[in-house]
Order: structure tokens, then C-alpha cells, then sequence
């Protein structure tokens, strides 16, 4: 059974217009940014978490460097299109609504992409300096 282009976009229209939906909310925090993200957003969060606890535990453990590579490698690009995508469902959602939105209502669509470059962005730094750092502890081990 194939299913058609409409029959995508139709299943991809769910998401899209999650980041205006924490603009409800009085108090804006990190935690409800999340639970008002979209379904993909939320799962590269907590693969980027997942990456970013990892990181350390597999420094520490002394394994070899090629996770902690793997991890560097792909949280940036990771965080920074799960940013992309929210940064993208807010212009359509602008887009659609036909009359310019104040910034209480972008804020956290803003806020949700922000806060998954940033996550990107510090998974990608802690896993490359615990692999750095597992790189030395192993030049130093086979230098004594």
C-alpha cells in the first residue's frame, strides 16, 4: 500500500502547529517548552539528552573514543534541525494566520528552537571534550 504526498503533508500538518500552543501558558520554563513540542522535536531532545549523559559516563568508563565521536559529530546537526523544523512550523503557522502575532505568542516557538540549538550545541561540546579527554588519558597510559 502506498500512501500519497497529500497523505504526508495531511500527517506532518499535526505538528506543525505545536509551538504556538505554550503561548497559553502564564509562566514560560524550559520543562513546558518541551511538553508543548512537536512529537520529532521531543524525540531528538531526548536523544540529545541521551548524548549528553553518554558523553561523561562513557569517558569515565574508558571506552573507546568512537561513540564519543559519533555523538559529536551528529548532536549539532541533530539540535540544529529539530531548531530548523519548530523555526519552520512557526512561519507557517504566521503564515497562515493572516495578521502579524505578538511577541508573547512567538516567544515560545522561539524559545523551543533556541533551546534545541542549544542542547545541540552543549551535547556536542561535552562529548567532544570527553572524548579529548579519553584521548589524552590514553596517550599518557601507553606513554608510562
Amino acid at each position: 500500500m502506498r500512501l500519497s504526498h497529500v497523505t504526508f503533508a495531511a500527517l506532518g500538518a499535526l505538528f506543525l502547529d505545536t509551538p504556538a500552543q505554550a503561548a497559553t501558558e502564564k509562566s514560560l520554563t524550559l520543562v513546558s517548552v518541551f511538553s508543548n513540542a512537536a512529537v520529532p522535536v521531543k524525540l531528538i531532545a531526548i536523544i540529545l539528552l541521551a548524548g549528553l549523559v553518554a558523553g561523561p559516563g562513557l569517558a569515565l568508563a574508558r571506552r573507546d573514543t568512537k561513540w564519543l565521536n559519533a555523538i559529536a559529530r551528529s548532536a549539532l546537526p541533530l539540535g540544529f534541525a529539530a531548531a530548523a523544523y519548530t523555526l519552520l512550523a512557526g512561519a507557517v503557522g504566521v503564515a497562515n494566520l493572516g495578521v502579524t502575532p505578538s511577541l508573547p505568542v512567538l516567544a515560545p516557538g522561539l524559545a523551543e528552537a533556541l533551546m534545541m540549538a542549544m542542547l545541540g550545541l552543549l551535547t556536542a561540546g561535552v562529548a567532544r571534550l570527553a572524548g579529548e579527554l579519553t584521548a589524552r588519558r590514553r596517550e599518557d597510559a601507553s606513554i608510562a
